[in-house]
């Protein structure tokens, strides 16, 4: 992959990022998209840590039990939040087009039911998601069903979501640093910050 220089001098930009994950990354993407001029630091190499070494599963949502905060972001923010695990899903897919990343993104994805009352929690994800106005195909499966999904009888039932599925997560990384430095983005690895001053001008 491409390998990106060690910071040497002083260097001047609109926002300095620290870190050479996704979330560096991808805010260098979209701030560039914007007219920023942006540097961003990697202390190892890009990817070098979580985001390089995941089980690539690019699964909606942003974690269950979402519900139990709407007494602190209210009903209106619950949806919020399932929107935007709808919606981050969204941007990777928009973005592996965009600036055709080979990460091996493939789709379909099936949720696993153990019990019944897991099969019956599917049912009412399903219908969540429908109310969500979620566009992908999401399909219930019952226990004589499985085998088309999973070589078992283990499992009593399953729920199959079309927009959820798999990637190469390091190969994202590296093409999400490919179109960052695309856009101007000046990328550095090898380049560890040891102390942020923040003054008048922020330094780092």
């Amino acid at each position: 992959h491409a390998s990106y220089p060690t910071l040497g001098g002083e260097l001047r930009a609109d926002v300095c990022i620290i870190g050479g994950g996704f979330s560096g990354l991808n805010t260098a993407i979209e701030l560039a998209e914007r007219g920023l001029s942006v540097i961003l630091l990697e202390a190892h190499l890009i990817g070098w840590g979580a985001s390089g070494r995941n089980g690539g599963q690019l699964i909606r949502g942003v974690g269950h039990g979402l519900d139990q905060f709407e007494g602190v972001v209210g009903r209106d923010g619950v949806r919020e939040f399932k929107l935007m695990g709808l919606e981050a899903v969204e941007i990777v897919r928009r973005r592996v087009a965009k600036y055709q990343i080979d990460c091996d993104l493939t789709w379909g994805y099936c949720d696993l039911a153990n019990k019944p009352a897991h099969l019956e929690g599917f049912a009412e994800d399903k219908a969540e998601l429908e109310s969500l106005g979620y566009r992908h195909e999401l399909r219930l499966l019952q226990p004589e069903q499985m085998h088309q999904v999973v070589g078992s009888t283990r499992y009593c039932g399953g729920l199959i979501d079309m927009g959820s599925g798999h990637l190469h997560p390091l190969n994202l990384a590296l093409g999400e640093a490919a179109a960052a430095a695309s856009l101007g983005v000046r990328l550095f690895e090898q380049s560890p910050v040891t102390r942020i001053d923040y003054g008048p001008e922020v330094q780092v």
